[in-house]
């Protein structure tokens, strides 16, 4: 028998899948290791210190955004005048500090509550290839222009994504989408049926 798939998958679609696939992987080997070693002493699983475990990786990036900004530069002497403008390309990696996550399974419910922590901008990346300068002061063109115009860029990045909660609000979905993909699996092979929030 021969299946054709006829739909091409786009490369962030390929990389999505890989990475979510990658990390049940890992969620499933090392739940197994730690199964393992408990079959030996104790019968009884924890299912909330379980599931910590296997979601306890640090700091977990949920969406990264690219970029495009300008940035304005002032003359520090004279901060009505503008030195130059500065165009960059950044991206804002938007996530959450996975230690902070809270797992907590409710025995009588059978219920197993997984809550996130406030999802904040884990890093900002300008592309220093990318900056392109429009001066309005000839003599602000100095050798170290490229670092003032860098820490402009960020402080620029930094103000617009405080300004826009889409980022926030788009990592967060993708935390929740994240965490259910890795711990389902997990909670469907519990010996008794428990339902899962992310919250």
């Amino acid at each position: 028998m021969e299946f054709v798939c006829k739909k091409k998958l786009s490369l962030p679609a390929l990389i999505g899948i890989g990475v979510v696939a990658a990390a049940v992987i890992a969620a499933v080997i090392l739940l197994s290791s730690g199964l393992a070693g408990q079959r030996h002493s104790d019968p009884e699983i924890s299912v909330s210190a379980q599931l910590e475990r296997v979601i306890n990786v640090s700091e977990l990036s949920t969406y990264t955004a690219v970029y495009n900004g300008i940035a304005e530069v002032k003359n520090e002497d004279n901060p009505e005048e503008t030195e130059y403008y500065v165009s960059y390309e950044a991206r804002v990696n938007a996530g959450f500090d996975m230690e902070k996550i809270s797992v907590e399974a409710d025995e009588e419910e059978k219920i197993i509550r997984i809550t996130i922590p406030e999802i904040t901008i884990t890093k900002i990346e300008v592309d220093i290839a990318s900056l392109d300068f429009i001066f309005y002061n000839d003599a602000a063109n100095a050798s170290t222009v490229t670092q003032e115009a860098y820490r402009a860029c960020e402080e620029d990045v930094r103000a617009e994504t405080e300004r826009q909660t889409a980022i926030l609000e788009l990592a967060r979905q993708n935390a929740v989408n994240v965490l259910t993909a890795l711990t389902t699996p997990l909670v469907d092979q519990l010996d008794e049926p428990y339902t899962l929030e992310i919250a």
